[in-house]
């Protein structure tokens, strides 16, 4: 995968090297395409209330357990978030020696109540008001199943702002595959090279997007890595930053 990305990449700088078509090599950005977790998505806050409420739900069944030993197996079993819950489950209940509670039923009551504890940054839906105002069309490009996604975006109450979603169950593939990011650009109506993509995954989002040909925004929030510096043409520390920006971009400045 990684070296279908770095091909695309180069394939992407001939492309506009050569071509002459202003249209097609201008950087004027008309979209902002987004990741969700950890950039629209404050992940941690989100999984440590549904960790605490979870262990809530049912401390009366395993008494012997603690909610900060609960918690520790479930991050450390599933640290960024991306891990298959089913197996998590399973294996914290081995590791917790938690006899009177299935690993089905905690996965049940996850796939129950996970949704409704997910919340914005702080500024997310200040920033997707002001840059919707702006003029740019904006979407979303998810790894996961479309439902659950569509849980999430209605829980932070972002739906209203976004022009379309793309999710990789959907599209029959996932980050950073090329095919999920064609479909964004198709349905918002647009080529690569009018769209700045946000994100803070260093090779899902900064070195897929780049590839593709868009200009990169990375959240400084990830726990898993630094993008590549050719691969990235902003860094961003919140979405309020973003705002700051795309004026910059505006104004010729950026």
């Amino acid at each position: 995968m990684y070296v279908k990305i770095v091909l695309l990449s180069l394939w992407n700088s001939l492309k506009c090297f050569y071509e002459r078509d202003d249209d097609m090599c201008s950087c004027d950005i008309q979209a902002i395409i987004f990741d969700l977790e950890d950039t629209l998505v404050d992940r941690e806050k989100s999984r440590m209330k549904f960790l605490e409420e979870q262990f809530e739900r049912f401390h009366e069944l395993m008494v012997t357990v603690q909610r900060r030993d609960f918690e520790k197996v479930y991050l450390t079993l599933n640290p960024y978030g991306i891990e298959d819950v089913e197996w998590v489950y399973q294996e914290l209940v081995k590791r917790l020696n938690i006899e009177r509670i299935s690993w089905k039923t905690f996965y049940n009551d996850y796939k129950i109540h996970h949704y409704r504890y997910h919340f914005p940054f702080y500024d997310t839906l200040v920033a997707l008001d002001k840059l919707r105002s702006m003029g740019y069309k904006l979407g979303v490009v998810a790894n996961g199943k479309s439902e659950e996604i569509t849980h999430v975006m209605n829980a932070i109450g972002i739906y209203p702002y976004i022009h379309y979603v793309s999710t990789s169950d959907e599209v029959g593939a996932m980050k950073p595959d090329p095919i999920i990011f064609e479909d964004i650009l198709k349905h918002l109506g647009i080529t690569a090279h009018h769209a700045l993509y946000v994100g803070d995954c260093p090779l899902n989002d900064i070195a897929a997007a780049h590839a593709m040909g868009m200009k990169t925004a990375w959240m400084a929030n990830s726990v898993i890595g630094t993008p590549e510096e050719h691969e990235l043409d902003y860094t961003i520390e919140s979405l309020s930053d973003l705002i700051d920006v795309c004026k910059q971009i505006e104004r010729g400045e950026a």
